[in-house]
């Protein structure tokens, strides 16, 4: 055991760059594996975020296209109360509007009542 203590006192240069460069290795190697543990987790991560941002955009898109449907069933509700109203107004306007009798009296007892008055103006 003395002679090896001797030999690694003799060359301890050599033996503390040697021990430095093997501690050097050893540091590199687990820092490689550290990086492939920070990178296999950096991937989970990335695809679990990606499912939960498809989700919400997913979400997103369902109510999206609920309120364009309610707004669809809105406007259409709309338009038929419109026309509704539209049509009755229209309906009270051309029946105010219009004429009831032009020149003409087709009624037999308007014709005599308007026979009579004229022979007692005649007469007076």
């Amino acid at each position: 055991m003395i002679p090896i203590l001797t030999v690694l006192w003799k060359y301890k240069t050599w033996v503390a760059i040697a021990a430095l460069v093997a501690l050097y290795i050893g540091q590199i190697a687990y820092t490689n594996h550290l990086a492939g543990k920070l990178k296999k987790a950096e991937a989970t991560c990335t695809a679990k975020i990606q499912k939960i941002e498809q989700a919400n955009l997913q979400a997103s898109i369902e109510k999206q296209n609920e309120l364009n449907q309610l707004s669809a069933d809105y406007e259409q509700a709309k338009a038929e109360r419109k026309t509704e109203v539209e049509y009755r107004t229209r309906t009270v306007y051309k029946v105010v509007d219009r004429p009831v009798y032009l020149n003409q009296c087709a009624d037999a007892d308007g014709m005599s009542e308007l026979n009579s008055l004229i022979k007692s103006r005649s007469a007076s």
